[in-house]
């Protein structure tokens, strides 16, 4: 690449690409791994939704939630923005705190539905740390 060149994510000092922040990575890593359980158990739930149209919405809406988490990942890691991603987050968490919940109610605690939560959580949280922000709210090429 010539010196004028802009890299593939954006022109940084001199033409260099400005690297991506590590908090963005851990948080497409994490979108990435929420879509992928999503996608599992939205075919999960699609297996299981022969005759039950509730399940077959409630796993339309894992499957949205994983093409959020995709492609917000994507989104991200080419700068082109983070709110997607940010969105599949934020879902996970909601979705999986209200599976605590009924567990609670139910007399047991599940852990697996907290660590959704907690990684749902911190794709946000990392989403907004100033290298994320300063990262994906840069002008691209």
């Amino acid at each position: 690449m010539s010196a004028g060149t802009p890299g593939r994510d954006g022109p940084g000092r001199g033409g260099r690409p400005v690297p991506r922040p590590a908090p963005l990575l851990v948080a497409t890593l994490l979108g990435f791994l929420l879509g992928l359980w999503a996608l599992l158990y939205a075919a999960l739930l699609f297996s299981a939704a022969r005759s039950d149209g509730v399940l077959a919405a409630i796993a339309a809406v894992w499957l949205g939630i994983t093409v959020l988490c995709v492609a917000g990942g994507v989104q991200a890691l080419t700068g082109r923005g983070g709110r997607l991603l940010a969105a599949g987050g934020v879902a996970v968490a909601a979705l999986s705190l209200l599976g605590v919940v009924t567990s609670v109610l139910d007399g047991t605690l599940a852990v697996w539905p907290l660590v959704l939560a907690a990684a749902g959580a911190g794709v946000v949280v990392l989403l907004n740390r100033p290298a994320s922000r300063e990262f994906l709210s840069r002008p691209r090429a």
